[in-house]
């Protein structure tokens, strides 16, 4: 079965070699066959034009790095499908990924954004995430934003089919959960649908941006709990728990930043940065726990984790 005119699977890449070649067959692997484009950040080698050509892929390279948000918004724009999909070039998808998304589509021809369940793993075998996910056919966004109050962020964006018409592109001032950020920002007027098979492998490993720059993601966390999620809850019960969340990530941020790396991330003009300023001119308690050494908000924050107060 061919639905080339439907999907597009982009691969956003730059430099890491490791494990193209096994995520670029998993989607030419498809039960179901669908458009896939490579998208080259203006790397230093040409490895994947190579085995682009070989595999009869077409192959796309940025003049210049224009940074990992910015690449992943242009396997949107190169794509020429109604539905466009960013596979990580280190993850895996099931042979069955396709056809999943394609069976949905039929019965709800006016989904925005399908998704599916996914296995995190790394050198040593396969291993279940801690995340909650809703599944099946939503017609509104509402059970995303409530499940990401209350189970925490996880929505599985790395697993995602996009309608092409409403992406409107990640937000490129600061790296982090910029991918976190577009989607809980706009679920509200998105209709979802979630196979809750795990359809995805996501690969954890040395080399992945998230372990190179884990402070930079807990930089963007408490922004997204208090200023998108908690703006977006439909009661009293879920904007405490987003802000009993934004706390905790707060402190969590103190415990693993010094001053020094605070004031780095606060010089920097970007809607974390003012968020962050805020909280410390107009909330005493967290002005409080800044101002302590990030060794003692380590332990007050582990001791509050061992007893269960956070998680």
């Amino acid at each position: 079965m061919d639905y080339t005119d439907l999907l597009t699977i982009a691969m956003p890449v730059y430099e890491r070699k490791e494990f193209f070649v096994e995520a670029l067959e998993s989607a030419i692997n498809q039960t179901v066959k669908c458009k896939i484009i490579v998208v080259d950040n203006c790397s230093s080698h040409n490895f994947y034009e190579q085995v682009c050509k070989e595999k009869g892929i077409t192959y796309y390279r940025n003049d210049e790095n224009i940074g990992m948000a910015r690449n992943f918004g242009r396997c949107f724009d190169l794509s020429e499908t109604e539905y466009v999909m960013n596979l990580q070039d280190d993850d895996i998808l099931s042979p069955i990924y396709v056809e999943s998304f394609v069976n949905a589509h039929k019965q709800h021809p006016n989904i925005d954004l399908f998704f599916t369940n996914f296995i995190q793993f790394n050198s040593s075998g396969e291993f279940h995430h801690r995340h909650t996910l809703p599944f099946g056919y939503m017609e509104n966004g509402e059970k995303i934003i409530e499940y990401g109050i209350r189970y925490k962020l996880g929505f599985p964006f790395m697993a995602s089919v996009i309608k092409k018409t409403m992406y409107s592109g990640f937000y490129s001032g600061f790296g982090g959960s910029y991918d976190w950020v577009w989607i809980y920002s706009i679920a509200d007027k998105f209709s979802f649908y979630g196979d809750s098979r795990e359809l995805y492998c996501y690969r954890a490993h040395e080399l992945q941006d998230t372990i190179d720059n884990s402070l930079t993601y807990r930089f963007t966390i408490p922004y997204i709990y208090d200023e998108i999620l908690k703006q977006k809850a439909k009661n009293k019960e879920l904007r405490q728990i987003a802000s009993k969340h934004a706390f905790w990530s707060l402190m969590q941020l103190k415990s693993i930043a010094g001053k020094k790396k605070i004031k780095e991330l606060t010089e920097k003009e970007n809607i974390y940065s003012n968020y962050l300023k805020n909280k410390l001119d107009s909330d005493w308690l967290i002005k409080s726990i800044f101002f302590l050494p990030k060794e003692i908000v380590d332990i007050i924050y582990r001791s509050m984790r061992k007893i269960g107060v956070t998680s």
